[in-house]
């Protein structure tokens, strides 16, 4: 028979054995919780990518639309408004507009200092949806001119605001873009096609009015 210390010790032993064992346990769970977190801190540290939403078209496809024409009938200021540089700001009324489908001419040309990117709030929109229509037709956007301050362009040019865009699509051609600028929701579209070269369509829009609802944006964060 064993003496009653000797079942003291060995519950004491017993004891030792299962703290140790229930602390070895403990410090592997934590570190297989803190494995798991590290995914989550590290997405939740990476920027989200914008996508591009289309937004629905704003018209019917015209049948025809051919050079020199331009819809609606109306000339540009009419349509479009007059440029007025006494109320317009490049801080205030541009806006960067990005996408990787668009080929854009001054990521290209060394030689300018423009910025195609950059244009005016109100084309956004319609110069969103036409990237879509554009992609779907299995074409490439071009944009060629968009914001100018000062240069190629008259003086009243709706450039000098970014209200007006110039573009090109070799896959499409001419005509059929234009007839997308126009679905697109552009308020002036115009098939130039001049005798000296450089055809492209040419889309402007209108002036924001204060009683306008804000534009929603095209970009899911």
């Amino acid at each position: 028979m064993q003496a009653p210390w000797k079942h003291f010790e060995t519950r004491v032993l017993l004891a030792g054995w299962a703290s140790a064992l229930l602390v070895f346990f403990a410090a592997l769970w934590i570190a297989s919780c803190s494995r798991r977190e590290e995914p989550a801190d590290e997405a939740k540290n990476t920027p989200r990518v914008a996508r591009s939403i289309p937004a629905p078209p704003l018209r019917e496809k015209p049948k025809r639309f051919p050079a020199n024409t331009h819809r609606p009938g109306t000339g540009e200021g009419a349509t479009s408004g007059s440029v007025d540089l006494g109320t317009f700001s490049a801080g205030r009324d541009l806006v960067h507009v990005d996408d990787p489908r668009v080929w854009w001419e001054s990521d290209h040309d060394t030689h300018d200092t423009e910025c195609d990117h950059s244009m005016h709030a109100a084309v956004e929109a319609p110069l969103r949806r036409l990237i879509e229509l554009v992609d779907a037709a299995g074409g490439t956007l071009e944009v060629h001119d968009a914001y100018r301050a000062a240069g190629i362009h008259n003086p009243r040019s709706l450039h000098k605001e970014g209200r007006a865009v110039d573009l090109t699509c070799d896959e499409l051609g001419l005509e059929e873009l234009a007839k997308l600028c126009w679905v697109a929701g552009f308020d002036w579209v115009y098939h130039e096609a001049g005798a000296k070269g450089g055809a492209h369509v040419h889309c402007s829009v209108r002036r924001p009015r204060p009683d306008d609802e804000p534009p929603q944006s095209l970009a899911a964060q």
